[in-house]
């Protein structure tokens, strides 16, 4: 059954269906695209309608030229915390997004440019393929910023395996885009220019797999790592609310906020 595009519209992405791939452009106002609760709720439930739709076959998710595939949370939203219920409120809502990527049974394409930091890293972790620009960068920054890592830890060990994983975590370095090829954070590097181009030739690649074969195997391939974020639920949310409950998190948020303002000024006249 082809697809009723109309259905889409009341997203705050950008949509498109072409051969069969659905095209999902994070459109918001801050070129780093952050990741609210909000977005992240609306992107689960788009990946569930996705799930539907008898005429997608694969999904790519991407930023948009010239955009961030994701810089992490947002700041606005998680300096507000104070170690309570909305920290489990938003722990749901960053569980529900990864679950509802790894459920999708059609291809899971992703394109990278500019950063992947956080929050925006996981989501594309849970891809089955990465295609960053040449540009890129990923960074697994919480510790640096007070935040616990148990998911970012659990995805990133899952992947990449444990030595990596500490790594990054421990570093809170940045992971320029041919190094997270030679680590294995990214399957496939090409020149930015090109990065829709070649991140949609491989997702239409990607939805001529006999879909039987691939649905199958997807859904037992990652039935462990589901299991194991559900687990991470639990964990998070005591985590986090103890990160939080500290205190020091929303002082380096703020302040990383306060940054971003200024350097936005600065943008803006000059």
């Amino acid at each position: 059954m082809p697809s009723n595009m109309k259905e889409y519209l009341n997203y705050d992405f950008d949509i498109t269906l072409e051969g069969g791939v659905a095209l999902v452009a994070f459109t918001d106002s801050h070129r780093h695209n952050l990741w609210s609760m909000p977005r992240m709720a609306q992107l689960t439930r788009l990946l569930h309608q996705l799930n539907d739709d008898g005429a997608v076959h694969a999904v790519l998710l991407h930023s948009g030229e010239g955009r961030s595939f994701g810089a992490g949370g947002s700041f606005h939203e998680t300096s507000t915390f104070n170690g309570g219920d909305e920290v489990d409120i938003w722990i749901d809502h960053v569980t529900d997004l990864y679950v509802a990527a790894l459920q999708l049974t059609r291809p899971l394409i992703v394109a990278i440019d500019g950063y992947a930091i956080g929050i925006g890293l996981q989501i594309a972790l849970t891809a089955d393929y990465r295609i960053g620009s040449d540009r890129c960068v990923l960074k697994m920054p919480e510790f640096e910023l007070g935040i616990a890592c148990t998911f970012g830890g659990f995805m990133l060990e899952k992947i990449v395996g444990r030595s990596l994983m500490q790594n990054m975590l421990m570093s809170c370095a940045e992971w320029p885009a041919e190094r997270a090829l030679a680590d294995g954070l990214l399957h496939c590097v090409t020149d930015a220019r090109q990065l829709r181009a070649s991140a949609l030739e491989q997702a239409h690649r990607a939805a001529g797999f006999t879909s039987a074969a691939f649905r199958n195997t997807k859904t037992y391939l990652n039935r462990d790592f589901i299991a194991g974020l559900e687990q991470t639920r639990i964990a998070g949310k005591q985590a986090h609310r103890a990160a939080f409950a500290a205190g020091e998190a929303q002082g380096k948020m703020k302040t990383v906020l306060g940054k971003s303002a200024a350097q936005s000024t600065l943008e803006a006249v000059s």
